[in-house]
């Protein structure tokens, strides 16, 4: 194991490129970006925690949902693609009980003393709640977990439907799993990370998020058992075809404060599971609730009818998205994307906040990316959570440069971003 000093002067030697590359692409201007990176990263873990600790690097993706919005939580499928957009962690551990995570762009300093177990008040919806609940899951699998000091830098946008916290919490959830050799697989990982965005953060996300980040390349899950979810890995190689770019857009309204909205659509769904006698939708038998589409109008309201036929129309959609891609059609997939994005906006109803109308910024991105890609080949629809954040377009290589521009004329320079898939999940990188 090297000191940070050691580390920094062997990147910029180039004797990392290869491990390198095998996560970014192997461009000198990538390479040369992600010396420059990791290096700046080492350099701020010697500002705060001093220059001759002995350190590891971590990298953990963001993702990009393809498929199955607001499906996972119900026990549906889920769909969804790593990105080399991801969160580098430099750690060391130590002996003294406590976690310290410095994040690039924050202004404090996540001090976690770990003799405190459970979830503190006024902690809830910040980072050091994801960090104690990560660790707490590890104790309650039985590993013997203590503390280590930190430095994150991630450029996986922060609040845009690209989980940056699905990145934050793999990222802590692979230096535990690493510095006290636990063992655990990827999709154990997963579940502690989900345990702590639930239980300690407070949102009720689903998992497909922090499996992807975790295992890597496209991820098609089925969760009719959320606690042991059937995963297949699709490798990335391949996924899109020669001259079709994956463009991700950031109409720069973050979905950071919008958990109420999110929660509302689980909760919306699961009430019209409850009148069928089930707990979620995936418990539910599909012909018996379009029998009771009068009632369940009457009980629960037409959004949560609405969003409950979106999840059964989803779910088959990902299905057949999945087949699309093993069987190497892109063109069938890209029109099932078209068709999830339609059923988001019309039927799950989040593309943006009813309370303010007057803010669409998704809405404006996914008609301007119709106008343009509209019978081309590609696609576009809205990803993640919804309300605000990110759309992705699937955009042929000679359309790009007008589309880029398009999306900039509309949320600023730099808000469209050309990204590649990710063979690799969450890993120890140096």
């Amino acid at each position: 194991m090297a000191t940070s000093r050691q580390l920094r002067e062997q990147i910029a030697a180039g004797r990392w490129d290869a491990a390198l590359a095998a996560l970014y692409g192997g461009s000198e201007e990538v390479l040369s970006r992600q010396r420059s990176r990791y290096g700046a990263a080492l350099e701020q873990f010697e500002l705060y925690y001093g220059p001759e600790r002995q350190v590891q690097v971590y990298s953990a993706p963001g993702r990009t949902e393809l498929g199955g919005n607001h499906t996972d939580h119900q026990h549906g499928y889920g769909l969804a693609g790593a990105v080399t957009l991801d969160l580098v962690a430099v750690a060391s551990r130590n002996e003294d009980g406590f976690i310290r995570v410095k994040s690039r762009g924050f202004n404090k300093l996540d001090v976690i003393d770990l003799t405190e177990a459970e979830p503190q008040q006024g902690e809830s919806t910040h980072s050091a709640s994801l960090i104690r609940g990560i660790a707490e899951g590890f104790r309650g699998k039985g590993c013997d977990v203590g503390g280590f000091d930190a430095y994150t830098a991630s450029d996986v946008l922060r609040g845009s439907g690209l989980s940056s916290s699905a990145a934050f919490e793999m990222g802590v959830a692979i230096i535990l799993n690493t510095e006290y050799g636990c063992g655990l697989d990827a999709p154990a990982l997963a579940r502690i990370c989900q345990f702590a965005e639930n239980t300690y953060f407070g949102k009720p996300s689903g998992l497909l998020d922090q499996l992807t980040s975790a295992v890597g390349g496209v991820l098609f899950a089925d969760f009719a058992d959320p606690t042991a979810p059937k995963i297949e890995k699709i490798h990335a190689d391949g996924v899109l075809p020669e001259g079709m770019t994956l463009c991700v857009t950031d109409t720069r309204a973050s979905h950071s404060e919008l958990t109420g909205e999110f929660a509302a659509i689980r909760n919306e769904m699961e009430a019209v599971a409850a009148c069928l006698d089930g707990r979620v939708l995936g418990e539910v038998e599909e012909k018996r609730f379009w029998q009771e589409l009068p009632r369940l109008r009457e009980q629960c309201g037409d959004r949560a009818v609405l969003r409950a036929i979106h999840y059964f129309e989803e779910n088959a959609r990902t299905l057949a998205q999945r087949d699309a891609l093993v069987a190497g059609d892109f063109a069938a997939f890209a029109r099932l994307v078209e068709k999830s994005g339609h059923s988001s906006f019309e039927c799950c109803q989040n593309v943006y906040c009813a309370s303010s109308p007057k803010h669409q910024g998704l809405s404006a991105a996914l008609a301007i990316s119709q106008s343009i890609l509209a019978g081309t080949g590609g696609a576009w629809r809205m990803q993640g959570g919804g309300f605000a954040g990110t759309i992705q377009a699937f955009v042929p290589d000679a359309l790009v440069k007008r589309y880029c521009a398009a999306m900039e004329a509309l949320f600023g320079p730099g808000c469209c971003y050309l990204l590649s898939l990710r063979e690799q999940g969450a890993v120890r990188v140096m």
